[in-house]
Protein backbone atom coordinates (compact mmCIF):
# COMPACT_ATOMS: atom_id res chain seq x y z
CA UNK A 1 0.00 0.00 0.00
CA UNK A 2 2.84 2.35 0.92
CA UNK A 3 4.47 1.85 -2.50
CA UNK A 4 1.13 2.48 -4.23
CA UNK A 5 0.77 5.81 -2.42
CA UNK A 6 4.36 6.70 -3.26
CA UNK A 7 3.85 5.83 -6.93
CA UNK A 8 0.60 7.81 -7.06
CA UNK A 9 2.33 10.82 -5.53
CA UNK A 10 5.17 10.54 -8.05
CA UNK A 11 2.73 10.29 -10.94
CA UNK A 12 0.99 13.47 -9.79
CA UNK A 13 4.34 15.19 -9.35
CA UNK A 14 5.68 14.23 -12.75
CA UNK A 15 2.40 15.02 -14.47
CA UNK A 16 2.83 18.56 -13.17
CA UNK A 17 6.41 18.86 -14.42
CA UNK A 18 7.09 20.56 -17.72
CA UNK A 19 10.55 19.07 -18.17
CA UNK A 20 12.18 22.46 -17.80
CA UNK A 21 10.54 23.86 -20.88
CA UNK A 22 9.81 27.47 -20.22
CA UNK A 23 7.31 29.51 -22.12
CA UNK A 24 8.49 32.70 -23.80
CA UNK A 25 6.59 34.68 -21.15
CA UNK A 26 8.29 32.88 -18.28
CA UNK A 27 11.69 33.31 -19.95
CA UNK A 28 11.02 37.05 -20.14
CA UNK A 29 10.05 37.07 -16.48
CA UNK A 30 13.15 35.08 -15.56
CA UNK A 31 15.44 37.50 -17.39
CA UNK A 32 14.08 40.31 -15.22
CA UNK A 33 14.98 38.58 -11.97
CA UNK A 34 17.33 40.45 -9.67
CA UNK A 35 20.33 38.48 -8.45
CA UNK A 36 18.61 38.04 -5.07
CA UNK A 37 15.38 36.81 -6.72
CA UNK A 38 17.41 34.43 -8.91
CA UNK A 39 19.15 33.03 -5.81
CA UNK A 40 15.83 32.70 -3.98
CA UNK A 41 14.18 30.79 -6.81
CA UNK A 42 17.14 28.45 -7.32
CA UNK A 43 17.27 27.81 -3.57
CA UNK A 44 13.52 27.08 -3.52
CA UNK A 45 14.04 24.40 -6.20
CA UNK A 46 16.95 22.96 -4.20
CA UNK A 47 14.91 22.89 -0.99
CA UNK A 48 11.98 21.30 -2.82
CA UNK A 49 14.30 18.67 -4.32
CA UNK A 50 15.37 17.57 -0.85
CA UNK A 51 11.76 17.28 0.31
CA UNK A 52 10.82 15.20 -2.73
CA UNK A 53 13.94 13.05 -2.42
CA UNK A 54 13.07 12.48 1.23
CA UNK A 55 9.65 11.20 0.18
CA UNK A 56 11.45 8.56 -1.89
CA UNK A 57 14.34 7.51 0.35
CA UNK A 58 13.86 9.10 3.77
CA UNK A 59 12.38 5.96 5.31
CA UNK A 60 15.08 3.85 3.62
CA UNK A 61 12.93 1.49 1.56
CA UNK A 62 14.49 -1.51 -0.14
CA UNK A 63 17.05 -0.53 -2.79
CA UNK A 64 15.15 -1.78 -5.82
CA UNK A 65 15.72 -0.90 -9.48
CA UNK A 66 12.36 0.89 -9.34
CA UNK A 67 13.52 3.09 -6.46
CA UNK A 68 16.71 3.95 -8.31
CA UNK A 69 14.73 4.86 -11.44
CA UNK A 70 12.39 7.06 -9.40
CA UNK A 71 15.34 8.89 -7.86
CA UNK A 72 16.91 9.34 -11.32
CA UNK A 73 13.62 10.65 -12.70
CA UNK A 74 13.35 13.12 -9.83
CA UNK A 75 16.92 14.29 -10.39
CA UNK A 76 16.24 14.80 -14.10
CA UNK A 77 13.11 16.82 -13.33
CA UNK A 78 15.09 19.05 -10.96
CA UNK A 79 17.87 19.48 -13.53
CA UNK A 80 15.21 20.50 -16.05
CA UNK A 81 14.08 23.19 -13.61
CA UNK A 82 17.64 24.41 -12.94
CA UNK A 83 18.81 24.68 -16.57
CA UNK A 84 16.70 27.75 -17.45
CA UNK A 85 18.10 29.54 -14.39
CA UNK A 86 21.59 28.70 -15.62
CA UNK A 87 20.72 30.22 -18.96
CA UNK A 88 19.48 33.39 -17.29
CA UNK A 89 22.56 33.61 -15.10
CA UNK A 90 24.86 33.06 -18.09
CA UNK A 91 23.29 36.17 -19.64
CA UNK A 92 24.10 38.29 -16.58
CA UNK A 93 27.14 40.51 -16.27
CA UNK A 94 30.16 38.91 -14.63
CA UNK A 95 29.51 40.98 -11.50
CA UNK A 96 25.85 39.85 -11.33
CA UNK A 97 26.85 36.23 -11.90
CA UNK A 98 29.22 36.40 -8.92
CA UNK A 99 26.65 38.25 -6.84
CA UNK A 100 23.91 35.73 -7.65
CA UNK A 101 26.20 32.82 -6.73
CA UNK A 102 27.22 34.53 -3.49
CA UNK A 103 23.57 35.13 -2.60
CA UNK A 104 22.73 31.51 -3.40
CA UNK A 105 25.61 30.39 -1.18
CA UNK A 106 24.20 32.38 1.72
CA UNK A 107 20.78 30.80 1.21
CA UNK A 108 22.14 27.25 0.86
CA UNK A 109 23.41 27.36 4.43
CA UNK A 110 19.73 27.23 5.43
CA UNK A 111 19.23 23.81 3.86
CA UNK A 112 20.31 22.23 7.14
CA UNK A 113 17.05 23.57 8.63
CA UNK A 114 15.11 21.29 6.28
CA UNK A 115 14.82 17.91 8.07
CA UNK A 116 14.61 16.25 4.65
CA UNK A 117 18.18 17.29 3.93
CA UNK A 118 19.48 15.51 7.03
CA UNK A 119 17.42 12.39 6.34
CA UNK A 120 18.55 12.13 2.73
CA UNK A 121 22.16 13.31 2.93
CA UNK A 122 23.18 12.17 6.40
CA UNK A 123 21.04 9.09 6.90
CA UNK A 124 19.71 7.55 3.67
CA UNK A 125 22.85 8.21 1.64
CA UNK A 126 25.02 6.56 4.28
CA UNK A 127 22.55 3.68 4.69
CA UNK A 128 22.47 2.95 0.95
CA UNK A 129 26.26 3.29 0.59
CA UNK A 130 26.55 -0.06 2.37
CA UNK A 131 24.20 -1.87 -0.01
CA UNK A 132 24.06 0.10 -3.29
CA UNK A 133 26.90 2.53 -3.95
CA UNK A 134 25.29 3.80 -7.17
CA UNK A 135 22.07 4.71 -5.38
CA UNK A 136 24.03 6.37 -2.57
CA UNK A 137 25.99 8.44 -5.09
CA UNK A 138 22.77 9.41 -6.84
CA UNK A 139 21.27 10.56 -3.54
CA UNK A 140 24.46 12.48 -2.75
CA UNK A 141 24.34 14.21 -6.14
CA UNK A 142 21.25 16.12 -5.01
CA UNK A 143 23.44 17.99 -2.54
CA UNK A 144 25.21 19.76 -5.43
CA UNK A 145 22.32 19.94 -7.88
CA UNK A 146 22.41 23.75 -7.91
CA UNK A 147 25.49 23.46 -10.14
CA UNK A 148 23.04 23.07 -13.03
CA UNK A 149 22.05 26.70 -12.49
CA UNK A 150 25.68 27.83 -12.63
CA UNK A 151 27.06 26.68 -15.95
CA UNK A 152 30.74 27.25 -15.15
CA UNK A 153 30.40 24.83 -12.23
CA UNK A 154 28.78 22.06 -14.21
CA UNK A 155 31.35 22.50 -17.00
CA UNK A 156 34.21 22.29 -14.50
CA UNK A 157 32.82 19.58 -12.21
CA UNK A 158 31.04 17.37 -14.74
CA UNK A 159 32.20 18.22 -18.29
CA UNK A 160 30.55 15.19 -19.88
CA UNK A 161 27.22 16.12 -18.30
CA UNK A 162 27.58 19.73 -19.48
CA UNK A 163 28.26 18.46 -22.99
CA UNK A 164 25.25 16.11 -22.86
CA UNK A 165 23.06 19.06 -21.93
CA UNK A 166 24.55 21.34 -24.59
CA UNK A 167 26.00 23.75 -22.04
CA UNK A 168 28.86 25.63 -23.63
Amino acid sequence: MKQFILMAALMVFFAGCNNGQTTPKSEKKMKKLSTLEWAGEVYAIYDESMTKLDALVGEKPEATPELKENVKALKNSIIDKMIPYGKVRAGMSEYDQKTSSDQLGVKIVNIAKNPAWARTQNEARIYYAKIDAELAALIGSFNIITQYSQYELIKKQEPAEAERLGIE
